[in-house]
Order: C-alpha cells, then sequence, then structure tokens
C-alpha cells in the first residue's frame, strides 16, 4: 500500500499507513465525520488462522470494557470480513521509544509522570479482566506529556505459549516477563514486569535486559540479570520491587501506582530490596545460546522456576466498583441482541413445544462444543459433560415444577400448562446454574455477526420486533 491512499474499510477511509508489526498493519484513517482514528488490519496469515480470530472476538469486546484516559480505547471493528481490523483512537504524538532514541533520557519529573501514567493504565486495564502482554515502549504514545498505551490487544493475539516455533517470536526480547518466555502460566504480574521495563528505557535509554544476542537477553530475563544498577539511585528500588523473576513478588498494579507517587529525585536513596533481582553480568553475552524446546520434568534447567510451585501471593487491591449500568448504551450492545434472541426462542417453544425445545436444546449443546474447543485453557471433557447434563436437568426440573404451579392454579389447560413449561425449559437452558459457557459462546458467536457498532444498532431494530411478534404469536395461540 502506497503512503498515500484513498482507500476505504467500511465506513473509514484510509489516509496512510502509520506502522506494521508480527499481527497486523496501523493506518491513520478517517470516520464519517472526518475524525482521525487508528485502524489496525491483520496480517492475512492472521486472519487465517480461526483460533486466533475467535480470540480477538473476544478481546475486542473485553477492550472495549477498558475506560481509561491512559488507554487507547476501542472505538470499533470488524473482525468477519475478508480483511478484519479494529478502531482505536488516534494519538498524535511520537512513540516513548521515538523520543528517547532521538532525545536522550527522560529528565526525573517526566519519568514519574510516565510511571504513575502507565501503572494507572495497568490498574485500569486489570479491572477489567485484560492482560495486555506485550507493554514495551513502541506500544507507548506520548500525548502532551502524558503516557498513551496503544496495539491494544493485537499483540497478543497468538498464545504466549507458541513463543517460539519454526523462528517466530511474538514479543519483543527485553521486555517480556520470564513467564512469557517460559512459556509458563501469565498472569497480570507479567505486565508490570514490562511496566518497569519500559520506565527503565525511559530513564536510561538502554534496554533493561541488555543487548546481544537473543539468547542472551533472554536468559539476562529469566535470571533477573537487569541493568538496575545504571538507572538513577532514586528509582532503583523501583524498579526492583518490580523485575522481580517470581510473579508472586512482584507488587500489582496499584501498588506500584502508589510506590510511584513516592518517588522523589531529591529524596533520601532507598536501598534496594533483596530478591532475584539482580545486576546484569555483561559476560552472559558470551554465553552460548540457551536452548527453549519443550523438556521434560527431569531435565528442566536449575535456573527455571515452575510456575507450578505454590508460592506465596501478595494480596490484591479490592477490585473497582463496577460501572453504572446505563440502559440506552445496553439497547445499543450485541448483549440486548443477545436477549432478544432469547425471548424469541422463548416465545417459539411456547408456539411449538416439541419441536423446538429439542431444537434449543440441540443449539445450547453445540454453543458449549464450540465454547470448548476455542476456550484457552479447557476444562476436562468430563467435567464440561457433567455441567451440561446437570444444566439439562435442572432446565427439565423447572418447566415440570412451571407445568405443576400452572395446572394447580387451573386458571390455563393442560396443554396450555405444558406449553409454557416448555418455555420455561428454554429460558432455563440459558439462565440457570451452569450455563455460563452458552451465554460465553453465544456472545462470542453474536461478536463474529455482529462486529461493529452500526450492525448492532441494525440488528437491534430487526430483532426488537420480531421478538415481540413471537410474544404475540405465542399469546394469541394459548
Amino acid at each position: 500500500m502506497s503512503t498515500q491512499t484513498h482507500e476505504h474499510l467500511g465506513p473509514y477511509r484510509v489516509v496512510r499507513k502509520i506502522g506494521e508489526g508480527g499481527m497486523g498493519v496501523a493506518h491513520l484513517g478517517l470516520d464519517g465525520a472526518g475524525r482521525q482514528v487508528a485502524i489496525k488490519v491483520l496480517h492475512p496469515h492472521v486472519a487465517a488462522d480461526l483460533k486466533a480470530r475467535d480470540r480477538l472476538f473476544r478481546e475486542v469486546e473485553t477492550m472495549r470494557r477498558v475506560r481509561s484516559s491512559y488507554v487507547a480505547e476501542v472505538l470499533d471493528a470488524e473482525l468477519s470480513g475478508p480483511r478484519p481490523y479494529v478502531v482505536t483512537r488516534f494519538a498524535p504524538g511520537r512513540t516513548l521509544e521515538d523520543t528517547v532514541l532521538s532525545e536522550g533520557p527522560l529528565p526525573p519529573h517526566e519519568v514519574i509522570r510516565l510511571a504513575q501514567g502507565l501503572c494507572q493504565a495497568l490498574v485500569d486495564i486489570h479491572a477489567a479482566g485484560v492482560i495486555h502482554r506485550d507493554l514495551k515502549p513502541s506500544n507507548v504514545m506520548i500525548v502532551e506529556g502524558r503516557p498513551l498505551v496503544i496495539d491494544f490487544g493485537i499483540a497478543h493475539l497468538v498464545d504466549a505459549a507458541r513463543l517460539t516455533q519454526s523462528g517466530m517470536f511474538v514479543g519483543t526480547p527485553g521486555y517480556l516477563a520470564p513467564e512469557i518466555i517460559r512459556g509458563s502460566h501469565i498472569t497480570q504480574a507479567a505486565d508490570v514486569h514490562a511496566l518497569a521495563s519500559t520506565v527503565f528505557f525511559a530513564a536510561t535509554g538502554l534496554p533493561p535486559f541488555g543487548t546481544g544476542t537473543f539468547e542472551a537477553v533472554c536468559f539476562n530475563t529469566m535470571e533477573g540479570r537487569s541493568q538496575i544498577d545504571k538507572a538513577p539511585a532514586w528509582l532503583r528500588d523501583w524498579l526492583s520491587r518490580a523485575l522481580q523473576v517470581e510473579p508472586s513478588a512482584r507488587p500489582s498494579a496499584g501498588e506500584l501506582l502508589r510506590l510511584a507517587g513516592a518517588l522523589d529525585p531529591a529524596g533520601r536513596v532507598p536501598q534496594a530490596r533483596g530478591g532475584r533481582t539482580v545486576a546484569m553480568n555483561t559476560l552472559s553475552d558470551l554465553l552460548p545460546p540457551v536452548q527453549y524446546a519443550p523438556r521434560r520434568e527431569e531435565e528442566e534447567p536449575p535456573h527455571t522456576v515452575r510456575a507450578e510451585q505454590p508460592q506465596e501471593r501478595r494480596p490484591s487491591p479490592p477490585p473497582r466498583p463496577a460501572e453504572p449500568f446505563e440502559l440506552r448504551r445496553f439497547v445499543k450492545s450485541s448483549g440486548f441482541v443477545g436477549v432478544l434472541g432469547v425471548v424469541t426462542l422463548v416465545a417459539l417453544t411456547v408456539a411449538m413445544p416439541v419441536a423446538m425445545g429439542l431444537l434449543v436444546a440441540a443449539l445450547t449443546l453445540a454453543l458449549r462444543a464450540g465454547d470448548h474447543y476455542f476456550a484457552e485453557e479447557r476444562p476436562e471433557l468430563t467435567r464440561a459433560a457433567l455441567v451440561a447434563m446437570g444444566n439439562l436437568l435442572l432446565s427439565l426440573a423447572l418447566g415440570i415444577v412451571a407445568a405443576g404451579l400452572l395446572h394447580m392454579a387451573g386458571r390455563v389447560s393442560t396443554s396450555h400448562a405444558e406449553s409454557l413449561a416448555a418455555g420455561a425449559f428454554t429460558l432455563g437452558l440459558f439462565v440457570l446454574p451452569g450455563s455460563a459457557a452458552v451465554r460465553r459462546a453465544a456472545s462470542n458467536v453474536l461478536a463474529r455477526l455482529l462486529p461493529g457498532h452500526s450492525a448492532t444498532v441494525v440488528s437491534v431494530a430487526v430483532m426488537g420486533p420480531v421478538a415481540l411478534i413471537t410474544v404475540i404469536i405465542a399469546l394469541v395461540g394459548l
């Protein structure tokens, strides 16, 4: 694509290419009102990966819940077409990487401002249940002196457990936490490690774990051999806390934000705390390459910290209160489309109890199978089958109880009571305990079918009358 173009992606006009990474290409675009936006288009080989696409659907829905002035929020997405893309807020400015490389390390007061802003960004991201996984200087824009996290959600489409295969590497060495390199279980603590590495670069202009071969940088990271001694003395203790090798030893983003508020370049220099974060030995650059192929348990190198080890964890800060429910916003969301869909299915089941009851039961089983197949951490098949059977029995029990109560009331005939009981059975398949997998899978399907705001609004406009008509038909048939 040329630097300047008039290509359109959905309702957006592509102006020019502004960046490219392993997962996709970023473009500057204009929306229908002429406002600037950033459009991230997935590379064809990533878009062709069905699991990567499915994960992107879920990530976009999750990212839309992030509300932070320090994060480039997701504005729209088109995920079902031949060229999937995500639209985010456009940040005019330079990346932290470009700023430091061209002008040198940031002055102390700007380092503190950066640290506090990034900590707040992580607090907001983690409050939405998201892990960024690829926080680094090139993913942080400096806008009017404030940090803004960008490329959010695109960088971790590929499972981090597949870090190295056929030469492919997801992420930037030096800014990845040790557990990501090992392919271990990833938690929010990985973002804390990346944040500290990013702040170190801003304060020193140096990579936190040295330069050299790919293997040497990864070895330094897993051994905790950072260059903390090259950071300003007043910043070392703060960095040391966040760069601990063991995830459980690192503070949460909220704790790190509180500690960043106490940073003072003119104050007393604290002593660096103990732990497995040590000054880097530059001779490690001369070490032979480290092999990261999967090993059996007995072959595991002594420096690898097993993620399965029980570790004492710091108490997490209390979660932030949930955002207040907004009816207008909910009515325009894919969640409301799902509610209308369930109402329609219940009404159809009342009108045609046997046929629709069997059809809806088969539909929920198919949704469960899809959720199990695409899950990042699949539960045991036996457990999933027992949960599905339990939900089915609870739904049958709900229908039987409803029929019994209606029959005892004597207000409706036996056939009408059975029809209403069938509707209660369908409702139970979606709302009773054990139905979370069904709702989750249905939400993913809706995200695939309704990737953009305009598509959701149109679907609500169509599904509303359909649901109303089916309810009227069911009531007339009683």
